[in-house]
């Protein structure tokens, strides 16, 4: 069996179709497996089996969260397997589309569901076809809770991360809204987020005047404090409007495009910014149109090592490909295991 496939039945573009599961075994037939878990707790068994089994590609059938869980249990697998200290090598990933920004499948230019992309694979292997692939970065984001405890160790790859800030209160209210979520819902966030900043610049007679909704993106601006140290130097400022790093350039849903520096790959593109709320909002545009970030306290260039120490009274909450975690005193970011993506074009 040359092809894994991973398939999430609960994922938002799966769960009205019960036939998902047959559908891709007719697809990848006698070249592979399809796997259904319903809970994360069955990824681990999974991705042992299609390690076991030699798969060489894995195809992962869900949304940008189902990507981040499958790559994540495979890399804490292959780790365990690995010798000694050895960055482990994944299989060929091979991501879909159908989630909400399917930011690996556009930065593959992979087109099409997780039907197409499997056939097309297939039809590759059956010809004896070579199957081109390109490497993207990872960045891996190794953690302490806030106890210490080793046990409770945190230890993750994604491809970007919000690491505090307003990077991070973002996902807290993209995932309040309804489920289908797209380029409407992010522009939408930031334009709240952006009027919340001007009404709290208004003097409090004036607010009445406004709308509601805008008074409760208050939190939105709560700045995380910590202290950073960026290869060695450390930031000589310890409140972050927002902070958040990326180990490739990334395209949200056509709206937001971010993390230039990491385009050249071998370096992660990190971004800290110490300013007020419309110091913030001045440089919405550039956070999320890949244009330099300009004020007197900020980083926005390229990084090997980042670590973020909370300060007392304060737990990061980094969000990883979209994905929330709590409760760590300490991170470090690095580069991590690079992932091989086939292009796969039509």
């Amino acid at each position: 069996m040359q092809v894994g496939v991973i398939t999430n039945p609960n994922s938002k573009k799966n769960y009205r179709r019960p036939q998902r599961r047959r559908s891709l075994e007719q697809a990848v037939g006698r070249h592979g497996v399809v796997r259904e878990t319903r809970s994360l707790g069955e990824l681990p068994g999974v991705c042992a089996e299609l390690l076991d089994a030699g798969c060489k590609y894995w195809v992962c059938d869900g949304g940008d969260g189902t990507l981040h869980w499958v790559l994540n249990s495979l890399y804490t697998v292959a780790r365990e397997r690995s010798v000694a200290d050895a960055a482990p090598v994944l299989p060929v990933i091979v991501p879909t589309n159908g989630g909400t920004v399917d930011f690996v499948a556009r930065k593959a230019g992979l087109k099409g569901d997780a039907d197409s992309i499997v056939r097309r694979l297939v039809a590759r292997l059956e010809r004896g076809a070579p199957i081109a692939t390109i490497d993207i970065d990872t960045c891996r984001v190794v953690g302490d809770a806030s106890d210490g405890t080793v046990d409770r160790s945190f230890d993750r790859i994604g491809l970007a991360a919000a690491l505090g800030g307003a990077a991070s209160a973002f996902f807290d209210r993209f995932y309040a809204l309804p489920k289908d979520r797209g380029a409407l819902a992010i522009a939408q966030v930031i334009g709240a987020a952006a009027g919340s900043a001007l009404v709290h610049s208004l003097a409090p007679p004036l607010r009445r005047f406004l709308p509601d909704e805008l008074e409760q993106y208050a939190d939105f601006f709560r700045p995380t404090r910590a202290s950073v140290e960026v290869d060695g130097r450390v930031l000589p400022y310890h409140s972050f409007a927002s902070m958040q790093i990326g180990a490739i350039d990334i395209n949200l849903a056509g709206v937001v495009r971010c993390f230039r520096h990491a385009k050249e790959g071998g370096v992660l593109h990190f971004q800290a910014l110490s300013t007020t709320p419309m110091g913030l909002v001045r440089n919405v545009p550039n956070i999320f149109f890949g244009t330099p970030i300009v004020g007197e306290n900020v980083y926005d260039d390229r990084a090997r090592r980042v670590r973020i120490t909370a300060e007392p009274g304060e737990l990061l909450g980094p969000v990883i490909d979209g994905e929330q975690f709590s409760g760590l005193a300490r991170l470090e970011l690095s580069l991590g295991p690079p992932l091989r993506i086939p292009t796969l074009a039509n």
